[in-house]
This record gives structure tokens, sequence and C-alpha cells, in this order.
């Protein structure tokens, strides 16, 4: 390439994780052998790491034109690089009457995939706004359209290669004089909810988390995230205009490895070989010049050898005292995919502008995988000065990216030095600057999605003219004509051109009404009227002539009956009446209490819980007799065990003790057959009630008979024959009314108050409680025990997947974000207790009684954890997260899939609450009337982050492994 064809690098642009948003904070953190990732447990199975850009969600929508809506479904990969463009042409804003062309490149979207799996109604009513929000053949389009640059606008997809073709495409397009400028933009965002990978055997992913490219220690790579922008340009042009050369592009070359190879994802000596040697050929450089090469370099037992092997073969034996020096970028950053080559040519150009090599990052021992004797090239250990001791010929270096499937990219660069010092360009202008910026994403759409009436099933629709017409308040209207414009829509007679709409919203505007609300109109007339008004007028005179149709087939409008009112809270003296009510069929019992030494048969209910499941363990550790109801019976047995045993409880010697019937605790009886029933009445002195049924969306009356009433059942039970005890789980949400305020000190006594209605699980357990308070005037002794949130115990770390504060903990990893109330001091979140206390506590409660009547205990303990407290466990754990407001967090939340994330199922009713900057306080609990019970619980309280920092490795799939439990 002759000087009248070399290209000028003028402006550079990189956003990576750690707010690294500078080239020279690129270049800070390879002289300071860092990296950007945060991480977290890595087992055999799973490597916990994450390196996610901090505000990759946030977007100036308004100042590019484009509606909120819109915005919420673009791809963050395609919002970003329409900043960093702009950032880019602002850098260099004199040349704006410039034909300029965009190359651009980006990984598949996590976007797309989120909307076709988890919103289907996006994917029905916006299929085109969702192909061109997502997809990649879009984004240089977008780009050129939303920036009126009007050269060739070509999206490049080669795999990993991608922005270093799309590199040597803009510098064919500028020699061709297809444009005066060109714009190479790249970007690989992996979705925020990625927290690591798992790890398969002769996988490319390093199992321990670390790239080591041309290290001997290394053992794969690992997934990056990061954006790059570089503007190029003819230079004599940039030299004629003053502009600030950063490096000239000498020559490039692109190929691919054909059938030379293994196999479609395997590279190629010979492909590798024969794209440098035609990129040499291009630039007219001797490969004795090169100075650096930046590689490809991914840390891979199969690639980088291949890759040595060709470029060693390529360029032959460094020249006496000029070493040639290798590098990866990747070690720093990862492999970003598709924009790993714009971002090695970055660094490839900071090195010619510094003149030094940074050291190659975890490569103190060279691969033995090469045999570096050659000359060919040396692994810099240490930051090496290109330019002592040369003369003033330039300084030459490449860059190499290599794509699966196999095109191959080389480019060679030189410095500037020689060149006129041009200012233009120096000064650069950050996308921070742009106003308006604020999050966007897909939960905020599928929030807007739902506000709007949809009451006709997408797969069963009708004619428009078989339609019912659907009433649409003016707000709606609003909301719908606003999900089109640029600016909203908030008056009656506002112009929906005006304020932004085009052609295409427009299009889907109509569509809309018209399939969900039986509008129909063509498009000349609403052009005529574009406006909230118009809709009104033409739904009032459709609905009118539906009426008269109505009234002349001898029928009448169907009434649209309003919200139900709630029902009004029945107070306790109502419910207690109730309750007293049912339980006087059964008389006092007449049985006699066990002897002191007799403690009898231990009727277990919920052993198959988490909770039941940890009680059952401990009354088989104590050689106890268990006899377990369960639905099902005897059949259930082996699964019972297996449970058992993978919660790590389970020993040889329980076996004899366990014995399993089919019951119900819903059914009168508990279910059990008259023989069984009879048998057990016999022999059972003590009984300990585990189950429930812990949902905390269903409504009180389909939870009643299994959390509430079963307690009646088994009351009649313990006072039938044989006098039994009977000790009932119950839990702290029994406390969640207005009659405890937040905060308040609670002893270990009847309920005064009960949880609304509208809470259907803490309202059940309540009314559990206030059977129990009535046993002794059955003669049975009693105790409710409440406890707090249970975490498995402190050797294995098991997690109760039910609990929905490990569901809402998930929601956050999975989405990277969690609500700014988290942040607030003082905001309480749970109290918790490693399930192996709560069961000795439930289990030593459950001793053989004599005094009829019901003792509470409170086996909750006064250290709380507070939010700021998980947040910092989670970081701990290798789980960052960012900030956003609550409802647009659980708009996030959500998204996401139920079938993972339970929550998700109630996170919209969640979101529905205003923002609120009221920090939460938890109940506090007076000394139990045993105070070894109060010494007991708070000294085992889970509350802190080092307490939390197991779990969570459980929750995520990469904690510590088990301990081996001793014999108990």
């Amino acid at each position: 390439m002759n000087h009248d064809e070399s290209v000028a690098v003028i402006s550079m642009h990189v956003r990576l994780p750690n707010a690294t948003g500078t080239c020279e904070g690129l270049w800070d953190l390879l002289l300071d052998g860092r990296d950007v990732f945060t991480r977290g447990p890595v087992t055999s199975r799973h490597v916990s790491i994450t390196s996610h850009i901090e505000d990759a969600s946030w977007f100036a929508a308004e100042h590019f034109g484009i509606s909120d809506f819109e915005a919420d479904l673009m791809d963050p990969q395609h919002r970003v690089l329409l900043e960093m463009a702009w950032e880019c042409l602002e850098s260099t804003r004199s040349d704006k009457e410039k034909i300029t062309g965009v190359f651009s490149s980006c990984s598949p979207s996590s976007l797309f995939e989120e909307v076709v799996r988890n919103h289907p109604e996006l994917w029905e009513r916006h299929y085109n706004q969702v192909i061109e929000g997502t997809q990649a053949d879009f984004l240089a389009t977008r780009i050129a359209y939303r920036l009126g640059l009007t050269g060739p606008a070509v999206q490049i997809g080669t795999g990993c290669s991608s922005s270093l073709v799309a590199l040597n495409q803009a510098v064919q397009a500028l020699n061709a004089f297809q444009c005066d400028r060109a714009l190479v933009a790249t970007a690989s965002l992996r979705s925020p909810r990625d927290t690591g990978y798992v790890v398969r055997q002769g996988g490319i992913n390093s199992p321990d988390g670390v790239c080591r490219p041309f290290s001997e220690h290394a053992n794969g790579t690992v997934p990056g995230n990061g954006v790059a922008v570089v503007m190029l340009k003819r230079l004599e042009d940039a030299v004629a205009d003053g502009d600030h050369v950063r490096a000239v592009i000498v020559g490039s070359a692109v190929n691919n490895d054909g059938a030379r190879k293994a196999g479609f994802a395997a590279p190629s000596v010979e492909g590798q070989i024969d794209c440098v040697a035609s990129a040499l050929d291009v630039a007219e450089v001797d490969a004795a010049q090169v100075r650096y090469i930046e590689a490809h370099g991914t840390g891979t037992n199969v690639g980088d050898p291949i890759e040595l092997r060709a470029l060693a073969k390529a360029y032959g034996t460094a020249s006496p005292g000029r070493d040639r020096f290798l590098g990866s970028l990747k070690a720093n950053i990862g492999h970003c995919d598709v924009a790993a080559g714009l971002l090695g040519l970055i660094k490839t150009v900071m090195v010619l502008e510094k003149g030094t090599v940074p050291a190659q990052l975890y490569a103190r021992t060279p691969t033995t995988k090469h045999d570096w004797s050659d000359g060919a090239f040396r692994l810099p250990l240490e930051s090496v000065d290109l330019t002592a001791g040369s003369d003033d010929a330039p300084l030459v270096a490449a860059v190499s990216s290599l794509g699966v499937g196999g095109t191959n990219a080389h480019v060679l660069l030189r410095d500037a030095r020689d060149l006129p010092r041009g200012e233009r360009g120096r000064v650069t202008t950050s996308y921070t600057r742009l106003s308006g910026r604020r999050p966007y994403g897909i939960g905020r759409s599928a929030e807007a999605e739902a506000s709007v009436p949809d009451p006709v099933d997408a797969s069963v629709r009708a004619p428009a003219s078989a339609r019912v017409m659907t009433a649409l308040d003016e707000q709606t209207l609003f909301t719908m004509f606003s999900q089109h414009t640029t600016d909203p829509v908030t008056g009656a007679d506002d112009d929906f051109f005006e304020l932004g709409g085009d052609s295409i919203g427009l299009i889907y505007l109509l569509d809309e009404l018209s399939e969900n609300h039986g509008f129909d109109t063509s498009i000349e007339e609403f052009t005529e009227t574009p406006t909230v008004s118009f809709v009104r007028e033409r739904l009032r005179e459709t609905a009118g002539r539906e009426t008269a149709a109505a009234v002349v087939a001898g029928t009448e409008p169907s009434h649209v009956k309003g919200p139900l009112e709630s029902a009004a809270d029945d107070d306790l003296t109502t419910v207690v009446a109730d309750v007293t009510a049912r339980l006087a069929r059964i008389g006092p019992t007449t049985g006699a209490v066990a002897p002191a030494g007799d403690k009898g048969v231990v009727l277990l209910t919920g052993a198959t819980g988490f909770v039941g499941a940890f009680v059952l363990a401990e009354l088989l550790s104590r050689g106890e007799p268990v006899v377990c109801l369960l639905r099902g019976g005897a059949e259930r047995r082996p699964a019972l065990v297996e449970k058992i045993q993978d919660l790590g409880l389970w020993r040889e010697r329980h076996d004899s003790y366990l014995r399993v019937v089919a019951g119900d605790v819903a059914l009168p009886r508990l279910g059990l057959s008259r023989e069984d029933h009879d048998e057990l009445n016999g022999s059972v002195g003590r009984i300990v009630h585990c189950a429930a049924w812990v949902n905390h969306i269903y409504p009180y009356e389909r939870l009643a008979d299994v959390n509430a009433h079963s307690a009646g059942e088994l009351l009649e039970f313990a006072a039938t024959g044989r006098r039994k005890s009977l000790v009932s789980v119950s839990t702290s949400a029994v406390l969640d009314s207005a009659g405890y305020p937040e905060g308040t000190e609670v002893d270990a006594a009847p309920l005064t108050a009960l949880p609304p209605i509208g809470d259907g699980y803490g309202r059940s357990k309540a009314i559990a409680e206030l059977y129990l308070a009535q046993a002794g005037e059955l003669g049975v002794p009693a105790a409710v025990v409440r406890i707090p949130n249970i975490f498995g115990d402190r050797e294995r770390f098991q997690i109760n997947g039910s609990d929905a504060l490990w569901s809402w903990t998930r929601a956050i990893t999975l989405t990277g974000r969690h609500p700014s109330s988290f942040e607030l001091p003082g905001n309480e979140l749970f109290q918790a207790l490693p399930a192996d206390v709560a069961a000795r506590v439930i289990v030593d409660a459950a001793g053989p009684g004599d005094t009829a009547g019901c003792r509470f205990v409170n086996a909750v303990p006064n250290l709380v954890c507070g939010s700021r407290s998980l947040l910092a466990g989670l970081r701990a754990s290798g789980h960052d997260s960012l900030p956003v407001p609550d409802r647009e967090w659980y708009g996030l939340v959500a998204a996401l899939d139920p079938r993972e994330v339970w929550v998700a199922g109630i996170a919209a009713r969640s979101g529905a609450r205003p923002d609120s900057h009221a920090t939460r306080r938890l109940h506090r609990f007076l000394p139990d009337e045993h105070a070894e019970v109060s010494r007991e619980v708070n000294a085992h309280a889970i509350w802190t982050p080092q307490d939390l920092m197991g779990y969570l490795g459980s929750l995520t799939g990469t904690g510590a492994p088990a301990r081996e439990g001793g014999d108990r």
C-alpha cells in the first residue's frame, strides 16, 4: 500500500468494565497488569465471574429522536454504539460535511432471546420493532439514519474476526472513494444475567476463570464485554485537514481457511499464514520491520499453539537487536467475541503511540508447546521500550483476528511520529454529556404493554367486524400513542407526527387499535387528523352503532362490572369464635399422659419439606422412632430417604427408626385409614407438625385447609385416646399486621391481631396459632414455635428453593441490578437461622409434656440482615449489581422466567407500588420464658455478609463443596 492508499486512525473510543471508559483508562489497565473481572467461587462445575459494563442499560433516547418504547425494544449493543458513534463524530465535528460510512458488528442479541422466550405478547404485537431493534442487520443503518451519515452502512458478521474484517472493508471503501471517512463500530455485551459459565470437559472456557494467552498454564479463555469505535480517514486528507493522526494503517488482508483444517470450528496454520503474507504484500512491509504483533491469543490449548506456529512461519526470525514482541489483550478483558479484533487494534495503536509494549498478563512462564528459540518473537514479561536504541525508522505493528468458521484478518500499522501534529480530534466529547440518559429495557416495555387493555386472546382473534368494541379512556390512548412518538402525547389534540411519529409507527398504532379494540380507519383518514380526539370520536360513533344494532336485535349491551370491593378483614374476635365452634365437637381428653420414661412414637407431618426434613433428621439422630404422615404412604419412603441423603443428613442406623403411613393433614381424621388411626392413637406420644403450604401468591381460602384447619385435626387426634403433646411450627410472618407495627418488640404470647386477608400465607398460619391457643381447653400440652427464614446448615449450605428470599436474590444475580432502596442504611431484610439449629429448638419443644395448655416460643433472632449486608455478601461472592429505581427493578424481575425465578410471577404486583425511600424495620423478640432458646437462636443467627457467602454460592451453583459431616 503506497502513501496515497494509507489510512489514518484519527479517533478511538472504548467502553469496558470497571469504569474503563477511555483509551487512556485501557492503557493504565495494561501498564498496571490488571484485568476487569470480578470473581466469585469456582467449583469443578461452575466458574462465577462477571465483567459487565456498569451503565450499559442507560441511553439518551430523546437526544436521538427515539421514543421510550422503541428504546426499550433496542438491544443494549445498538443503544451503546449509537451513543459511542455520536461521541466519535463529536470529536471530529468539523468534518460533518464529509461523506461518512458505517461498518459495524455486534454479538447475538440477548434481548431478542428474552423477548421470544418470555414476552410473546411483545413478539406478536411488535414483531417488526423487535427485529429492527435487536438484529445486527439494522445496526449500521440505524446509526447512519439517526446521525445523518450518507456513506455505505454495512454490517459485518464473521464471528470473532468481525470487527477487524469490518475495518478492512472500511479501508477498502475509503480507497475506492465510496466515503470520505469511515466509522468502524463494534459491541459485544452479554446478558446482565450472566454471572459465570459452566465448565465443560474439552470446552474453550477456562476452568479457573483466568485467561492466560501463550502461557504454560493456559487452560482456556474467559468471556468478556466490550465496545469500541474507531474513525478512519484517507491519510492525505487527514494531514491536509489537520486531524490528530494516531496511527497509520498501511495494509490489511482477509481470507478464509476453506477446507484446510480438521473441522469447521478448527483453526488452520496454512490459512493464517496466507492471510499474514497477503497483508505484508499489500503493505509493502518487510516482516523484519514489524516489532509488535497483537495476536488473537485466546488462551486455549489448541488455538494458541496453531496461531504461534502460523505467525512464526509467516514472519520468520526477527532482525538481530530488534526483537519482535507478541501479546494478547484477552488476558486483561477476556474474549469480547466480535469486538475482540478492533479492541486489539486500539491497544496496538497505543503501543505505537507510547513506544511501549506492556507486560503480557498471566504469562510468566511461556508455553512449551511452541519453540521460542526460533527467534520469531518474544513474550514481554515486563514493559518494553520499543524506541530504546532505535533509529528514526517508523515503528510497525500488526493485529490478527481469527473467526470461528475460518475467516482471518490481519492488519499492519505504523506510528505517526513523522506526521504533522494535527490538533483536531485531540479533545474527546464523552457520551455521558448527553442529556436525558436513563435506563431502558424490556421490563419497562412489558409493563407498558400490560397497562394497555387487550381483552382478546391473540391466538383466536376475530375479524374487526366481528369483534366487540372495548372502551378506551383518554389516558390509555395517550400511552398507546406515546409508544410510537419521540415526545409523549399528553393532549387530546396533540399531533402524532409533530411529536415524532413516523409512517412505521403509524402502521403499528393503527394495527393495535384495530386488532385489540375494533377501531377501523384508513391511513389517509387518520393522517388528516392524527390525534387522540379523532380516535375517541370514531370509537364513540362505532359504539353507538353497535348499541343501536343490539336494541333492534332485542338484546342489550353487556354491563361492564367494576372491580369487586375488597371484603373487610375479619376481626380477631370473629375468627376466634369460628375456631372455637370448629373445636366444640372435641371433648377434653381423658387419656393418660405418657410417663416420663415412655415418650412414645413421634408422629411427624411435613417431613418432605425443607424444615421438616431437618426435624426428621434431628429426631432420628436422637434415636426417636418416627412415623411420617405422607400422601402416598409407604411408596414415598424411598424418595423421603433420598431427600435426607441429598441434604447430607442420612445415616444407615436411621433406617430402623423410620416408618411412613398414608395420610393427609387437610382431610378429616388426618386422612388415616381406620386401622392406622386406631394403631397410632395408642402408640404416638408426641406430634410434631411441620406441614405447611408455603405460598405467597394464593389467597387464604386456598391455603386454609392445609395451613390453618389442619391444626384442628391434629388437636383432635392429640385429644383422642392416649393424650399426646403437640408442637406446631409457625412463622414470624404471623406478625405482619397493623397490630404489630414495624420494629416493635414481641413477647412469647398468643396473637392479638391477624395479618390482612390479602396475605393468604401469613393469615392461614396465624389462624393455626388460634387453634393451638385453645389446647388447654382440650387438655392437650402444646407449643407453637415461631421460626424466621430458614437456611441450610453451615456445613453444606443447603438452599430452600421455595423460599421467597432466595428467589428475589436469584433475580438480583440474573438481572445484575437491585432496587435502589437496598442502598438505604438501616433497611432490614430478614432474620434467619440454620435449619439444624431450628430443628433442635423444635424437637426440644416437643419433649413429653404433662401440663395442658399452649406455650409460645419465639425462635427468631434479634440479629437482622439488612439489604446492604446482602449486597455486600453478593459482591464478596462475585455478584456485583447496580441500583435502579424499585419499580424498574420489579419490571426487570417480571420479565424473568417464573420457572427459574418464581417471584417473577408476583413482581409486577410489587412493581405497581410507588417507589419508597422509607426503610423497613423488623420485629424484635423478648427473651423466651426459657432463656436458653434466645441464647441459642442469637448465637447462631445468619446476618453478616460472611454468614451469607456459602449460601449465595449454593444459590448460584458456585459455593464451596460440602464438608463431610460426622456420624450423628
